[in-house]
């Protein structure tokens, strides 16, 4: 949903991957439709079940502390092919997994080996669980909870808003989006409309229509917010 005022579609890499879940190896990413040829690490893909590779980019770029609006800027991709690709609704070009791969500090051997192994589902999500998704200067703090599931169709973040802060301007990406005020103020702008929101006040966007998030108030803003699907 909504992202950082200096970079809103980045969300920093920010924990060790090493200690954010209990079981599991690498991660995930992927993007694309393209023929494979036959060298050695690359053939490998007819070996692995297409969803997996979904899964696996998915949860490289969680590990990472990555959105994939962060992920697909630095690879030069679409957020919607990133999307996609995670959501295993395209097979992503040896070119364009590659460029995933270079982001991710990964490569097409590491990635096709047979050591990752799908990481099981938290239950319990603690503070110190928590996935920052913005840059360390951001004035926007954007919290997922993340329990390692590569299978999730719902995201939900716990937002904070300094005073005078904002996302970037006109973020778009799909799915649908309902937040609800915990604390202060928000101003929603989507398209030429405008919204002020006070605590207890909810929304519900199609996050289609660019939109921005602003608080245009001297005390801290937070919010509660889920999205479907995932694409943050």
């Amino acid at each position: 949903m909504v992202t950082t005022d200096a970079d809103a579609s980045d969300h920093t890499d920010s924990q060790d991957p090493d200690n954010r879940c209990l079981e599991g190896a690498e991660v995930s990413s992927d993007e694309g439709s393209e023929t494979i040829a036959d060298s050695a690490p690359i053939s490998k893909k007819a070996e692995l079940a297409e969803e997996d590779i979904g899964k696996k980019i998915n949860q490289m770029r969680l590990d990472k502390g990555y959105s994939q609006r962060k992920l697909a800027r630095m690879a030069g991709l679409t957020n919607t092919a990133i999307s996609s690709i995670e959501r295993n609704k395209v097979s992503p070009a040896i070119n364009t997994l590659k460029a995933i791969l270079q982001v991710l500090d990964s490569d097409l051997t590491t990635f096709f080996s047979d050591e990752w192994k799908e990481r099981k589902p938290r239950v319990v999500v603690t503070p110190q669980d928590l996935l920052e998704l913005s840059e360390p200067n951001s004035r926007v703090s954007l919290k997922q909870v993340y329990n390692c599931s590569t299978t999730k169709n719902l995201g939900f973040l716990i937002e904070t808003y300094q005073p005078n802060s904002a996302t970037e301007e006109k973020i778009t990406h799909e799915g649908e989006e309902i937040g609800t005020v915990i604390e202060g103020k928000i101003v929603i702008r989507i398209e030429d409309s405008t919204y002020l929101l006070s605590k207890g006040d909810s929304y519900v966007i199609d996050t289609s229509h660019p939109h921005t998030f602003i608080n245009p108030t001297d005390s801290i803003t937070r919010i509660v917010s889920a999205h479907t699907p995932t694409t943050y």
